[in-house]
C-alpha cells in the first residue's frame, strides 16, 4: 500500500480548513463592524437627546432639566452676580441662576469681560440641583460678590456652565 494519496488528501484539508477559518473571521469581522456602527448611533442620539433641553425647557420645568445637557443660544444676562456667577433671563420675569467653570471664569479674565445685565449670551453647560447651602457655598468660594446671595435666583436647579461666549 502507497501513502501517497493520504498525504494529498491531508494536504487538500488543510488548504480547506485554512479558508474556512479565514472566512469565518472575515465574517466576524464585518458582523463586529455593524454591531460597532449601532453602538455609535445609539451613543449619538443619546448625547442628542440630552442637548435637547434649551432655555424654554428650563422656563417650563427647571427640576426636569437636572442632569441634562443644555445649551442655550444667545440669552439676555439678567444680572452679572460675581466674578463666577450670573442670571440669565428665560422670560422678562423669570431668571435662572448660571454658576461659571473655572475655565469659563478664566476665559472672562484673560478678556477683561465684565458681564452686566443686558449682555448676551451663548451658554452650554450641566444643570445641578440648587439649594441654600450651594448658594452660600458660591459666596464663600468668592463666584458671588458679597452682598448678592440675595440676588440669586430661586428655584430647583442652576446652570454650571462649561462654556460662555459673549455676544
Amino acid at each position: 500500500m502507497s501513502n501517497r494519496g493520504e498525504g494529498a488528501i491531508g494536504a487538500i484539508l488543510s488548504v480547506v480548513a485554512l479558508v474556512a477559518i479565514g472566512a469565518f473571521m472575515y465574517w466576524l469581522n464585518l458582523e463586529s463592524q455593524a454591531i460597532e456602527a449601532q453602538r455609535a448611533e445609539a451613543a449619538a442620539a443619546e448625547v442628542e437627546a440630552d442637548r435637547d433641553y434649551n432655555a424654554g425647557d428650563l422656563l417650563a420645568d427647571p427640576g426636569a432639566a437636572i442632569g441634562r445637557i443644555v445649551t442655550i443660544d444667545t440669552i439676555a444676562v439678567a444680572a452679572g452676580l460675581g466674578a463666577g456667577a450670573l442670571s440669565i433671563a428665560l422670560s422678562e420675569t423669570v431668571a435662572y441662576p448660571v454658576l461659571l467653570s473655572p475655565d469659563a471664569i478664566q476665559r472672562l479674565r484673560m478678556a477683561n469681560i465684565t458681564l452686566y445685565g443686558g449682555d448676551r449670551v451663548y451658554l452650554d453647560g450641566r444643570v445641578y440641583t440648587l439649594n441654600d447651602s450651594i448658594r452660600a457655598a458660591w459666596v464663600s468660594e468668592g463666584a458671588v460678590n458679597e452682598g448678592m446671595e440675595g440676588s440669586i435666583p430661586g428655584g430647583p436647579s442652576f446652570l454650571l456652565a462649561d462654556s460662555l461666549i459673549v455676544h
